[in-house]
């Protein structure tokens, strides 16, 4: 491979590291040893329990970063038409979804306030938005609002879960609920959905005048020979509008760049009206945007077979060391979704012996699954091969007399 991703990077004690999943004090630190039940963190923690890559960005994204750096001056910036070109080319080619840059709205921020600002747009207060569950958290990007989180939990068949379309268009069909934000690929769950399951959601949601928002940052990670369709690609740009940003793909959150994509003119209108202003971002982001979009085409392809390799040899670990433990290798996303209900734990000897292994994994009872909600974790796989060794080790060795 052109790209090491095998390399092991420091980020508890390397300068200019600031990682908060690696963090070892101040509030980061006591929020993360709160959340795993340590009394302090270990020194030879894994930490895997956020969307956070321990993969150095792409060579061409860094050194755009030093330029800019070596440019030296860092005041107000302007966005230029190279930027929303470049979103509009890597959708275009990667994905073979066509829009015009004038589509691109800019976001200086993560997708979580592109989503709040649809709700606060589109809906009203005590309106409800509908989520599919499991789901990562939107809660925050809709209650604080005065808008209802109104979940709609989906079929679970030995961890492949579907979408219940009888209860989602009971949802719809309530005339309270107005939104749906929709996560795909899926997180937790890994699901790329079908084009014919995209167009069933569309078809219900419009029936019902339910507006769609597709929350679409892990779309450029999936298995071989997986092919992830864009919502509006498969809808049409009536009633969905999407948002993706290039922090999940590049490994750059900590740039806080995201995009919507709005191709309806009147929705178009009406989100502009609601948030004026042209858009501000640091030239760190507008230079990382117009990089990653133009110059890493090919690290992100080799990113994703070496994603195919550790998800896989993970997943086939546990089959074979804790076969009592439900896991599938996603079909997108590098979310692993687990069920140790089988394992006949109590929550409590589940999360100190979950605690014992020193990997810091999710508490997937944040994410709402429909039973024994504290039996289930997720773990974001965004590590080297010799660390997912050393974690399977780890959890064979913990959970030995539970097989």
């Amino acid at each position: 491979m052109k790209y090491d991703f095998d390399q092991v990077v420091d980020r508890i004690h390397a300068p200019y590291s600031y990682s908060i999943k690696w963090a070892g004090d101040g509030p980061a630190g006591e929020l993360i040893k709160g959340m795993c039940g340590l009394e302090e963190l270990p020194e030879d923690r894994i930490s895997l329990f956020t969307a956070d890559m321990d993969f150095k960005c792409p060579p061409q994204l860094t050194e755009a970063l030093v330029k800019t750096a070596q440019h030296g001056i860092f005041g107000y910036s302007s966005t230029p038409k190279s930027y929303y070109e470049a979103v509009s080319r890597w959708f275009a080619d990667r994905f073979d979804w066509h829009f015009s840059p004038d589509n691109v709205i800019l976001g200086s921020n993560a997708t979580h306030d592109l989503l709040a600002r649809c709700v606060k747009t589109f809906t009203k207060e005590g309106e409800g938005v509908i989520v599919l569950l499991p789901s990562y958290n939107y809660h925050g990007d809709i209650e604080p609002f005065g808008r209802k989180f109104m979940g709609v939990q989906m079929i679970n068949t030995n961890n492949y879960y579907t979408i219940d379309f009888a209860a989602f268009e009971a949802a719809c069909a309530d005339a309270n609920n107005t939104m749906f934000i929709a996560c795909h690929p899926h997180n937790p769950t890994g699901r790329v959905f079908t084009p014919e399951e995209i167009k069933k959601l569309g078809e219900i949601c419009e029936k019902h005048g339910v507006l769609v928002v597709s929350d679409e940052v892990h779309i450029d990670i999936a298995r071989k020979g997986q092919k992830v369709e864009p919502f509006m690609k498969v809808l049409g740009p009536k009633n969905c509008i999407t948002a993706t940003g290039i922090n999940k793909t590049f490994n750059v959150a900590g740039l806080a760049m995201s995009n919507l994509i709005i191709e309806n003119p009147e929705l178009h209108k009406t989100y502009t009206a609601a948030n004026p202003g042209f858009g501000s971002a640091s030239p760190f982001g507008i230079s990382a945007v117009i990089s990653a979009y133009t110059e890493c085409d090919d690290w992100v392809d080799e990113m994703n077979v070496y994603y195919d390799k550790i998800l896989t040899y993970v997943v086939d670990r546990f089959h074979k060391d804790l076969p009592k433990v439900k896991v599938a290798v996603p079909e997108g996303t590098y979310v692993l979704w687990f069920d140790f209900s089988e394992m006949g734990l109590s929550d409590e000897e589940l999360n100190k012996r979950i605690a014992d292994t020193h990997v810091l994994i999710g508490d997937g009872a944040g994410f709402e699954p429909a039973t024994t909600p504290h039996q289930w974790r997720r773990m974001c796989l965004t590590c080297p091969m010799v660390q997912c060794e050393e974690l399977c080790d780890r959890f064979g060795k913990v959970f030995a007399d539970v097989k």
